[in-house]
């Protein structure tokens, strides 16, 4: 006959803890479901009345400072029966597919240049400065940026606000539709590119600024394409 309900008790008592200590402390470790465990509880799983639902059980291990479950639960030598290993196999996949549960990959994390000087959307601003910072980015900005540039104004939005920053792949040339970072007369911009028969503008996302057409005498360069 398992012991399991000995050892709970046992383990809370060298710990010093009453069950109100040990109830409170699973707290942080139940999902929102199975926070209802009382006192009352933990009395009836020492006195082997009950046996606590998989979730609770590993909340309760975690609450007596048991790492690994199986210490706490298990025989030194258990022996299970077929429908035994078939619930525990049942307990396993379940832990296994509760995020809970699962340890989670650390974050791939990469550094990135991002120039000091923001770049317009709004009236223009000078690009074309060495100052940057690198800073640590996650997962969340596309593998193929290769740096950032802080906006600056309204002009873009809603997709982008003022303050925030644009992740931008360099490139000399864009297709039509694309997000630019651009010059135009030694002014920074980000912008919507428009390539027509009627030849280059940038197009702000806001409706309420004009477009501003690039004319053949003007020094225009594309810096790169925003892709996040």
């Amino acid at each position: 006959m398992s012991n399991w309900n000995k050892r709970i008790r046992a383990a809370r008592e060298a710990q010093k803890m009453t069950r109100e200590m040990v109830v409170q402390k699973m707290q942080q470790y139940l999902p929102e479901s199975e926070k209802a465990v009382t006192t009352r509880s933990l009395m009836s799983w020492e006195a082997g009345e009950r046996e606590p639902r998989v979730t609770v059980g590993v909340a309760l291990a975690k609450a007596l400072g048991f790492e690994d479950i199986t210490v706490l639960y298990l025989d030194s030598e258990p022996k299970l029966n077929q429908a035994g290993q078939q619930r525990l196999g049942e307990y396993r996949s379940m832990l296994l597919h509760t995020a809970e549960f699962t340890e989670k990959p650390e974050p791939t994390l990469r550094l990135l240049p991002v120039y000091l000087q923001p770049a317009s959307a709004g009236a223009g601003q000078w690009l074309d400065d060495d100052a940057q910072e690198m800073t640590e980015v996650d997962e969340s900005v596309p593998g193929k940026a290769e740096f950032g540039v802080r906006i600056a104004g309204d002009s873009m939005e809603p997709r982008f606000v003022n303050g925030q920053t644009v992740w931008v792949k360099a490139a000399q040339d864009a297709n039509n539709g694309d997000i630019v970072l651009c010059t135009l007369n030694d002014q920074g911009y980000c912008k919507k590119l428009r390539k027509d028969e009627n030849g280059i503008a940038l197009i702000s996302l806001n409706k309420k600024y004009a477009p501003i057409p690039v004319r053949e005498e003007d020094e225009f360069r594309i810096a790169g394409i925003v892709v996040g």
